[in-house]
């Protein structure tokens, strides 16, 4: 079960929207998004443990798995932070990996998850805007994309699939306007304080 496939366009949008635009000023609400989306994601994997899960069960698990995301991500500041960077760092090695044609091994995930979440602890308040920016705008593009009937999410595809290298070319495009937004507005925010 992919999150994309059970996930409203409309609320990808809205909530892609958000985050790439404000991902930073309103970083609890974007932590807890990320903590939701990494447990959801991760709830498959625990649902193989239970015996013949039915894809409700597997459902089930996945938003109980979100939901305690969520609440350590925004419960505990620096493993939220992690977490955001290792999303980030999955996500965009993911959307590489696709467009160049590659299979995505397990190794290069875990590599990407592990720098990136590293990266973000280091140089946290720049990052997290400009990896916020570039979630927020997959999310756009997503739904964007959901909602035109530009893209539909096939399971275990081999392939990138139609309108990819569009959908990557909005995706940057929009991530570079998010983060300029972010990085612009945290130095406002800073002088007005």
């Amino acid at each position: 079960m992919n999150v994309v496939s059970t996930v409203s366009p409309a609320l990808l949008l809205i909530a892609g929207f958000v985050v790439c635009l404000f991902g930073y000023r309103l970083l609890r609400f974007t932590l807890a998004l990320v903590g939701f989306a990494a447990g959801f994601l991760l709830g498959p994997t625990v649902a193989r443990l239970i015996p013949g899960a039915s894809p409700i069960v597997v459902l089930i698990v996945g938003i109980v798995c979100g939901l305690v995301g969520a609440v350590v991500a925004t419960l505990l500041y620096k493993v939220g932070v992690f977490i955001l960077g290792a999303v980030a760092g999955v996500l965009i090695a993911s959307i590489v990996l696709t467009a160049v044609g590659w299979q995505q091994p397990l190794l290069v995930r875990v590599i990407a998850a592990a720098a990136g979440g590293i990266l973000t602890l280091i140089v946290e308040r720049p990052l997290v805007s400009i990896l916020s920016a570039f979630l927020g705008g997959w999310g756009v593009v997503l739904g964007a994309f959901q909602l035109l009937g530009w893209y539909h999410v096939t399971a275990g595809a081999k392939s990138s699939p139609a309108n990819y290298g569009f959908m990557v070319l909005a995706w940057v495009i929009i991530g570079i306007l998010g983060s300029l937004a972010q990085l612009r507005g945290g130095r406002r925010w800073k002088d007005e304080g």
